[in-house]
């Protein structure tokens, strides 16, 4: 009779430790749970998204990198396009931010904005400002450190030649 309960307690130990290995190697699988992309006002482009088993990380620090067109043109101080030719251009560009971790999870956004590229200088003076009037992003790929990369999908606002 005790070798009976004997093997049902090793055979009980044998399973819980399954459960709990197996537990654990799905909690430090990193995988996307959601991965939504859009363009915001200021034609940032933007990914949020919620990623999880990320195991026992506290914060995890990700980089949004693209290729991009932009157009810019001069405008006056009353918001009015300067005569003239706008002037587009070519350029890449990384932005990161870090998240923070909690129960193996984490949820956020992260940009990309016109400005952290080279912007082409169509030639403002004086009180002129300059202005994005135009954006093309492409080659847009999603990195964490602990994931394989994710190539997004491309997105614009106006023509870009």
């Amino acid at each position: 009779m005790n070798e009976i309960i004997a093997h049902r307690f090793k055979t009980f130990a044998l399973c819980l430790a399954l459960v709990c290995c197996g537990g654990t190697a799905w909690a430090d699988q990193p995988h996307y749970i959601r991965l939504d992309t859009s363009l915001n006002a200021q034609r940032c482009y933007v990914v949020s998204l919620k990623e999880a088993g990320l195991g026992t990380a506290t914060f995890i620090t990700y980089s949004l990198s693209a290729d991009a067109c932009i157009k810019a043109a001069c405008f006056t101080k009353n918001g009015n396009q300067v005569q003239g030719v706008p002037k587009s251009g070519d350029s890449s560009a990384t932005q990161q931010t870090t998240l923070p971790v909690r129960h193996g999870q984490t949820t956020g956004d992260i940009s990309l904005c016109p400005t952290a590229f080279d912007l082409p200088d169509p030639g403002c003076t004086g009180t002129q400002e300059l202005r994005v009037i135009a954006v093309q992003y492409t080659s847009v790929v999603l990195t964490d450190g602990v994931s394989q990369p994710v190539a997004l999908d491309p997105a614009g606002f106006g023509t870009c030649p």
